[in-house]
């Protein structure tokens, strides 16, 4: 669902009070957007401080009379539900052709937010006089209406409606055309132009009034909501106006015109046709309504029945698909384990073996280290003894030095005494 976001008005309107470049602004007041989709930003524009938000859910335009709401709702109603017979307020044809000069191209164009995502679509009409000349012939005056997806390169406030547009924001109050204003031919060629270099504005141009309602139905913007609105206002009274009918005729016209096409009635009347034909056979129909009533009732229990079954079926061929998964993987493990329990029984041998013979190595290893050690104690023991015979043989050899000395000393007191 979308939500009417900013109107733009340029050359368009009477001859007395004339849009020249208008924007009516309701955006970013209202709640914020549940679910906001990426959008890529203009080159020149700030970024987003927060979450989108929703448009104004209501706005109140006070004028005076004769100030100009019903030409805004005029021109509002030229985008969404074209037409001139659609146009509101009076039966004149020509109302809409009054709006616009010999040398105008006028736009009206429409940006709408949806009230989810926050995508925006901008929907517009262009209109001129054919040859520069107004006329009360209604094919010079030539309309014809576009879309576009707003986003880099192209959106409601850069609209090429002018040779030159400013590329920065405009500031308020001022207008960004610049330049003379582009023919609707121009205008289109350059549309084209920019859907054809940005292919993501999704540019449509359509001339023809049915295939431009279709076309809206597949925006989302249903056209059947603006018929409504413009049967409310039209002799700009409240809503409740729509619905004040005086007898059960008028309603049934009502009711006929919401829900049927008027121009197709072929299968309004094969309604009507078979509506009665049913009436004629109401009792028939009944009998074959009670039946077919009983006969569904069994049908359901034999349906029920058939599920139950089914489902058992299902459920017991899981589990014999897994019972056999399960099988088959319970031999492969114990393969394995098999496997892995003769590899060990190998290892246990091996290490067997080993044991013995490190056992083995260790008692030979035992012997060695004490004959080694015998052999060593028996070197000592012999360099021992050697080095005992050694030292007597030094000890005798002191003492007969020692008595020695004390001999001499004897001899020689006793030669003192002689002399």
């Amino acid at each position: 669902m979308y939500e009417l976001s900013r109107i733009r008005l340029y050359s368009i309107g009477p001859a007395g009070a004339r849009y020249a470049d208008t924007v009516l602004d309701l955006r970013g007041v209202g709640a914020p957007v549940p679910n906001p989709a990426p959008a890529q930003a203009e080159f020149f524009e700030e970024e987003p401080s927060g979450p989108p938000r929703r448009p104004a859910p209501a706005g109140v335009l006070f004028l005076e009379n004769g100030g100009g709401k019903s030409v805004l709702l005029k021109l509002i109603f030229s985008v969404m539900l074209p037409g001139h017979r659609n146009t509101l307020g009076g039966a004149s044809s020509g109302v809409l052709r009054k709006f616009l000069l010999a040398d105008d191209c006028g736009h009206v164009a429409l940006e709408w937010q949806h009230t989810l995502t926050g995508e925006c679509v901008v929907v517009g009409k262009v209109s001129e006089w054919r040859g520069r000349q107004v006329s009360n012939d209604p094919r010079k005056f030539a309309e014809a209406w576009y879309s576009f997806r707003p986003g880099p390169g192209l959106s409601l406030d850069n609209l090429p409606v002018a040779e030159s547009t400013a590329v920065r924001p405009p500031v308020e109050g001022a207008s960004g055309a610049q330049g003379r204003r582009r023919t609707m031919k121009g205008f289109r060629d350059a549309l084209t132009d920019a859907g054809k270099a940005y292919p993501h504005l999704e540019v449509y141009w359509e001339e023809i009034h049915d295939r431009w309602n279709e076309h809206l139905g597949e925006l989302g913007l249903d056209p059947e909501l603006f018929r409504y609105q413009r049967e409310m206002n039209a002799d700009e009274g409240e809503a409740a106006g729509l619905f004040a009918v005086k007898k059960d005729s008028d309603f049934t016209d009502l009711l006929l015109r919401a829900v049927t096409d008027t121009r197709d009635t072929d299968g309004l009347a094969d309604l009507v046709h078979g509506f009665g034909n049913k009436l004629g056979r109401r009792s028939e129909l009944m009998a074959e309504r009670d039946f077919t009533a009983g006969s569904v009732d069994l049908l359901n229990r034999i349906v029920e029945a058939a599920e139950t079954r089914s489902r058992a079926r299902d459920v017991h061929a899981g589990a014999e698909r897994r019972t056999r998964t399960l099988a088959r993987r319970l031999s492969a493990r114990a393969a394995d384990e098999r496997g892995r329990a003769a590899d060990l029984a190998q290892r246990v041998t091996g290490a067997a073996h080993e044991v013995t013979a490190a056992e083995s190595a260790r008692g030979r290893s035992a012997l060695i280290a004490a004959e080694l050690a015998y052999r060593h104690a028996s070197l000592a023991l012999t360099v021992a003894d050697k080095a005992a015979a050694a030292q007597r043989r030094e000890l005798l050899e002191a003492r007969t030095l020692h008595s020695a000395w004390q001999a001499a000393e004897s001899v020689l007191r006793r030669s003192r005494l002689h002399i």
